[in-house]
């Protein structure tokens, strides 16, 4: 086709074909374009997944270390060797209060997992003191009750009381009622907690069997063990006296942490759905769930079973936790010795003398992102820099971020003995 110009020049228009071959460029082009835009957007995607997996594993890895630096406080950093302690433990205390101390280590039970398909072999840490409620409540009277039991009259008045948010007015009965029952139980169960009654400095501990807020008050119903002592003439000078008003009473939480495999958990069916994995542990739409493990953190009763309500996911994708300690070479001479954490066990003789941990933390992310592993001897105490999630603990490889953090053990300062 030709078209006549005003001046008599003629232009000549493209061809089908150069059409064809800008096109096809075009297209090409797009295609280059979007593939880039798409890898972009999975890195994109991928960085996100792993700074959020981190960001998630830094606050529960402030968690864990907030617990810790409160080891012991209000509480006895080794019940079996505290010369303050009363009514000395024996056979008819139950098993956690028996052997109370301010932080034991433990080992993960990791089975099942790509953590032990790896090699890999996390500590546990238990955790003792006022950690949830932080305050000291005052008794009104402490006096036997039937059947060996103990009741524990409170006194409401008191700025602890208030700042609790507990009240003396009459129609306060219902809401004082749910706030103890939020501090002396544990879950949903209600089972009762540790307390601490103190005199003079000097301490009994017992078992809270149940709460109950009436008109004007409350009181502790204490389990039949392990029984309080009285202060009796010619006596011991340990105990309660008279009335026991005025005694000061401290919650203690025992608090457990530890790596393991949280496939099957009811309370977090929706979560382990959403990323692919079966809760009960079959087939996964997404590769390396069904392994995972996590960062959990339970609370514990008196006799040391986990009240399953209290159960939280801290850190996703966890993959180690290591514990080491400092503590006092002897009760007076201030220089500091290592202590492996191998141990600081229920039966360690020196809980009291530790004076610091180091706690290191490990978290993969979601997806591998290397068929090779590299080898050091940094990463946290097993050298961690990747984790496999392939049989074996071999290819593919996913990265591994740890957390570390050597905590002092304030509470424990002042134990010399």
């Amino acid at each position: 086709m030709t078209v006549r110009l005003p001046f008599g020049k003629r232009q000549r228009g493209f061809t089908l074909v150069e059409l064809m071959v800008a096109m096809s460029g075009g297209l090409f082009l797009s295609i280059a374009v979007f593939a880039l835009s798409r890898d972009a957007t999975r890195f994109y995607q991928s960085e996100g997944r792993i700074a959020n997996a981190t960001l998630a594993a830094v606050s529960g890895f402030e968690r864990l270390s907030s617990d810790v630096a409160r080891a012991g406080h209000l509480s006895t950093a080794n019940i079996q060797a505290d010369p303050l302690v009363c009514n000395r433990p024996d056979a008819s205390f139950p098993a956690e209060l028996r052997a109370l101390r301010a932080l034991v280590v433990g080992t993960s039970t990791v089975t099942g997992t790509e953590v032990a398909s790896a090699g890999i072999a996390p500590h546990s840490l238990v955790v003792t003191g006022a950690l949830n409620t932080p305050e000291v409540f005052t008794t009104m009277a402490v006096a036997e009750g039937a059947g060996g039991s103990w009741r524990v009259d409170l006194d409401l008045g008191t700025p602890t009381a208030d700042r609790l948010g507990l009240s003396l007015a009459p129609t306060a009965v219902a809401a004082n009622q749910a706030l103890l029952n939020g501090i002396f139980t544990i879950g949903t169960n209600q089972r009762g907690k540790i307390v601490r009654l103190r005199r003079n400095g000097l301490d009994q501990y017992a078992v809270v069997s149940s709460v109950t807020a009436v008109v004007g008050g409350a009181f502790l119903t204490l389990a039949n063990s392990p029984a309080l002592l009285r202060l009796v003439k010619g006596g011991p000078q340990c105990g309660i006296d008279d009335t026991g008003k005025g005694m000061s009473l401290t919650v203690i939480d025992v608090v457990r942490y530890d790596i393991r495999k949280m496939i099957g958990d009811a309370a977090y069916a929706s979560l382990f759905t959403a990323s692919g994995a079966s809760v009960g542990g079959g087939p996964s739409t997404v590769a390396y769930e069904t392994g995972r493990a996590e960062l959990v953190r339970v609370e514990v009763d008196a006799s040391g079973a986990e009240e399953a309500s209290t159960r939280e996911i801290i850190g996703e994708y966890a993959v180690d936790l290591q514990v080491s300690g400092w503590r006092a070479d002897s009760g007076v001479n201030p220089t500091l010795v290592p202590v492996a954490a191998e141990t600081i066990t229920q039966s360690y003789a020196f809980t009291q003398l530790l004076r610091g941990v180091r706690v290191r933390v490990g978290v993969r992310s979601r997806e591998a992102d290397r068929e090779a592993n590299i080898a050091g001897t940094g990463g946290g105490a097993n050298g961690l820099y990747r984790i496999g999630l392939g049989a074996s603990g071999t290819a593919p490889f996913a990265r591994v971020r740890t957390l570390q953090s050597d905590i002092p053990l304030r509470n424990l300062e002042g134990n010399r003995w």
